[in-house]
This record gives C-alpha cells, sequence and structure tokens, in this order.
C-alpha cells in the first residue's frame, strides 16, 4: 500500500473511532432505537415534507440526484451503455392512480427486471411475511394523495441501529417500464421505493469500500 494509502487508512481508522464514540454517546439517549432512528445524511422526513408542502413544490434529493451516478457503482454507472435512454419519472407520471401499498404487501407483488437483482426481491418478498417487521422497515402511513409531496422514507437496522433514509420518487426508467424491482400491481410502487432507498443507502458504503481500495 502507497504512503498515501497508509495515511488515508489510519484517517479512516480515526473517524471510524469518533463515529464509535459518538454513536455510543446517540445510544444513551436513546437514538437508533425503534422510536429514535438515525437521520441518514442528517436529514428528517416529517421537517423535509412540510417544506416542501408549504412551497407547493416537490420534494427533490439533491442527496441521491436523479443521475446515473445513483443508478449503480459499476455495472449501471454514467459510462455504462445500460443507462442509455433512462428517464426520470415519478409515479403520477407513470399512472393515473398510483398508490404506495394496494390492498395489503404480499411477496407476490414483487417482481424482477432486468438487473440481477433477485437476491433483493428476495429479502423484500421475505419482509411481508411479518408484517410487523415489515411495518417497521415500510412505514405505512405514506400515499400519493393527503399529505403528497414527493418524499417517502423507509428504515433500515444496520450495525445494531435503525437508520431512516429519505427519498425523493422519482424513478428511472426506459420506455416507461421501470428498471429495477418493482410491483406485479402496475400501480403499487413500495417496492420500488424500497428499492430506491436501499440503493441511496448503499452507496455511501460502495463510496467508503472505493476510498478504501485506491
Amino acid at each position: 500500500m502507497s504512503e498515501g494509502g497508509l495515511y488515508t487508512l489510519h484517517k479512516v481508522r480515526m473517524t471510524s473511532m469518533a463515529d464509535q464514540l459518538a454513536r455510543q454517546q446517540d445510544r444513551e439517549q436513546g437514538i437508533g432505537t425503534n422510536k429514535k432512528a438515525v437521520k441518514f445524511s442528517q436529514q428528517d422526513y416529517e421537517t423535509l415534507r412540510k417544506q416542501c408542502l408549504k412551497s407547493g413544490r416537490l420534494f427533490e434529493d439533491n442527496c441521491f440526484p436523479a443521475e446515473p451516478t445513483s443508478l449503480a457503482y459499476k455495472k449501471l454507472g454514467p459510462d455504462s451503455s445500460k443507462t442509455k435512454g433512462v428517464v426520470w419519472k415519478r409515479p403520477k407520471e407513470l399512472c393515473l392512480n398510483p398508490k404506495f401499498i394496494d390492498d395489503g404487501a404480499t411477496r407476490m407483488d414483487i417482481c424482477q427486471r432486468e438487473l440481477g437483482d433477485c437476491w433483493l426481491l428476495a429479502a423484500i418478498a421475505s419482509l411481508t411475511l411479518d408484517q410487523e417487521i415489515l411495518a417497521r422497515v415500510v412505514p405505512q402511513e405514506q400515499s400519493f394523495t393527503e399529505g403528497y409531496a414527493g418524499i417517502f422514507h423507509f428504515q433500515f437496522w444496520q450495525f445494531g441501529e435503525w437508520v431512516d433514509v429519505v427519498i425523493d420518487d422519482r424513478l428511472p426508467t426506459r420506455d416507461d417500464e421501470l428498471l429495477f424491482v418493482h410491483s406485479a400491481e402496475g400501480s403499487e410502487f413500495w417496492s420500488t421505493l424500497l428499492k430506491k432507498a436501499y440503493a441511496k443507502y448503499g452507496s455511501f458504503f460502495f463510496c467508503f469500500i472505493k476510498m478504501l481500495i485506491q
């Protein structure tokens, strides 16, 4: 490893120690528990949603923009041929009456697109077998009608704490078809939006790994 790489690794380790101390303090205050999930990228769902409703503008997530760089680390990166022709659209641009969850969420709702993400499909389908856990990961009060502002949030259990991830509902499509995991019901979007939230959260770790190996 180069001298620059050793310096970077040392810096990362120091940062990691600081993060561990910060997490310990957060746990003492109840942050990261079921009732107080950690806010990923310091984004607070309710605050952002109220701001959008007040301004009359739909949420656009600058932390995870509707750009090729947000699609994937390599396979669907900016230089990939698979990103050509991709158009980002909100559910209301794809169907007349989109629903977050339509008549309950079941494993039969979920379908795979062209990207090989069957492992994620299986994980999402497993969530539907325990409605209590599903409701924890996928907050049920969200919708495309009352209080809609183009913003959604999901929660993931990671490193011993719950993390709340905010996203906008701009989704990658090609020829008006969703690019990733989608619901068998063309008007239901909880699984697609969950996939986007996972991609946003996962992109942080991809960048971290990339920094370590450089």
